[in-house]
C-alpha cells in the first residue's frame, strides 16, 4: 500500500460511514448515527472494497464512552445502586438462564463443538472468547463471526424494542440541548481519556481502558473539580467510530460463510434478547424501576453500544453501564471456568 492510499481509504471509509450514519440518523430511531455507520462498512466490507478499521482510535472512542459513563456518576446515583442488587440478580440469571439454552441450541441444531458453543453462548467480552477459543482446538472464526453479528444484531433490534415500550419523544432524546463545553471540560476530559489510554497499555487490569476514565471522571464530578456532560456532537461521533469497528470485524468473511454461521448468531442473539426483554418488564414491575432502562442493562449488546443507546434515548447512563459492566466482568471470569466443564471441542 502506498503511503498516500495509507490515508485515502481510512479518510474514505470514515466518510463513508459518516455519511451511512447520517442518513439512517434522519429516521429518528436512536443510535442512527451507530447503525448506518455499521452497514455501511458492512457492506463495504462483504463487497470487498478496502475497509480500513479505526484500530488506532479505538482505544480513544471506548475511553471516550467511559468518560461519559462517569460523567453521569452523582451522589444520587451511587446510593441508588445499592438497592439495586435484585436487578444484577435478575440480569445473571438472564446471562445463566441465555447461556444454557443457547449452550444446546448451538450444539444440537447447529452442530458446533462444546467449548465452542459454550463461548458463542456467553453473552460478553468479545475480544477474550475469540482468545479463549484459540486455546480449546475449536474454530476460531466461528466464534469470532457469532459474537461480531450478535453486537450487531443488537444494535439493529434493539431500537426497534425500544419503539415498541417507548414513546416517541423518549425516542428523540437524543436531540436535548446540552450545556456548553467549555475549555475547562475539554480538558479534563482530554485528561480522562488519556489516563484510560496509558492504563491500557500496561494491562494492569481487564476493562481498564473504560474503568478508569470512568472512575477518574466520577471522581472529578463528584468533588466538583469538573461538571460537564457529553455533547451529542461527540456521542455521534463515537458512534460513528464503533458502527465503523462493529462493521469491520466481516472483513474477509465470504458472504456464503456469513450465512451460514449468521443463522446460529441470529438464533442466540433471539434468545438473548427476548430474555432479556421479558426479564425486564418482569424485574420493572417488581423493582419498580423504568422497563427501557432495564431492557438496554440487560442487553446482550457491548458495553460501549448499549451505553450510547441510553445516552440517546434519555436513559440513566450510569444504572445501564454499571449493568454492563458486571456483565462483561462476570462473563470475563465465568469463560475458563466453564471451558474447564465443557473441555476440548469435540463435533
Amino acid at each position: 500500500m502506498s503511503a498516500k492510499s495509507e490515508y485515502i481509504w481510512p479518510a474514505i471509509t470514515i466518510a463513508a460511514a459518516a455519511a451511512g450514519g447520517w442518513v439512517v440518523s434522519l429516521s429518528g430511531i436512536p443510535l442512527g448515527w451507530m447503525v448506518g455507520a455499521m452497514l455501511c462498512t458492512i457492506a463495504m466490507s462483504v463487497l470487498k472494497l478496502p475497509v480500513h478499521p479505526p484500530n488506532r482510535a479505538m482505544p480513544y472512542v471506548k475511553a471516550s464512552v467511559g468518560t461519559m459513563l462517569g460523567a453521569s456518576v452523582t451522589l444520587g446515583v451511587l446510593t441508588s445502586l445499592l438497592t439495586w442488587w435484585p436487578s444484577f440478580l435478575f440480569m445473571a440469571a438472564v446471562m445463566i438462564a441465555g447461556g444454557i439454552c443457547n449452550f444446546h441450541l448451538m450444539r444440537r441444531a447447529f452442530a458446533f463443538g462444546r467449548a465452542e458453543a459454550a463461548l458463542c453462548a456467553v453473552p460478553g467480552g468479545i475480544t477474550e472468547m475469540i482468545l479463549l477459543s484459540e486455546i480449546t482446538g475449536g474454530e476460531q472464526w466461528r466464534v469470532a463471526i457469532v459474537h461480531a453479528l450478535r453486537i450487531a444484531l443488537a444494535i439493529l433490534i434493539i431500537p426497534v424494542l425500544i419503539g415498541l415500550i417507548a414513546d416517541a419523544e423518549i425516542v428523540r432524546a437524543n436531540v436535548a440541548t446540552q450545556a456548553e463545553f467549555v475549555v475547562s471540560d475539554w480538558a479534563w476530559f482530554g485528561f480522562c481519556i488519556l489516563a484510560g489510554v496509558v492504563t491500557d497499555r500496561f494491562k494492569s487490569f481487564p476493562a481498564g481502558l473504560i474503568l478508569v476514565p470512568l472512575a477518574l471522571c466520577a471522581v472529578l464530578h463528584l468533588i466538583g473539580v469538573a461538571n460537564f456532560s457529553v455533547p451529542a456532537q461527540i456521542s455521534n461521533l463515537l458512534q460513528i467510530f464503533i458502527g465503523i469497528n462493529v462493521g469491520a470485524r466481516f472483513i474477509g468473511v465470504a458472504p456464503k460463510l456469513l450465512l451460514q454461521v449468521g443463522l446460529a448468531a441470529l438464533a442466540v442473539v433471539m434468545v438473548q434478547i427476548s430474555l432479556a426483554f421479558g426479564s425486564a418488564l418482569i424485574a420493572a414491575e417488581y423493582l419498580g424501576a423504568d422497563p427501557l432502562a432495564l431492557t438496554l442493562a440487560y442487553a446482550p449488546g457491548g458495553l460501549a453500544e448499549m451505553s450510547l443507546i441510553a445516552v440517546a434515548v434519555g436513559q440513566d447512563i450510569a444504572i445501564v453501564g454499571f449493568h454492563h459492566i458486571a456483565r462483561v466482568l462476570g462473563a470475563l471470569f465465568a469463560g475458563p471456568i466453564i471451558l474447564k466443564f465443557t473441555g476440548q471441542d469435540k463435533a
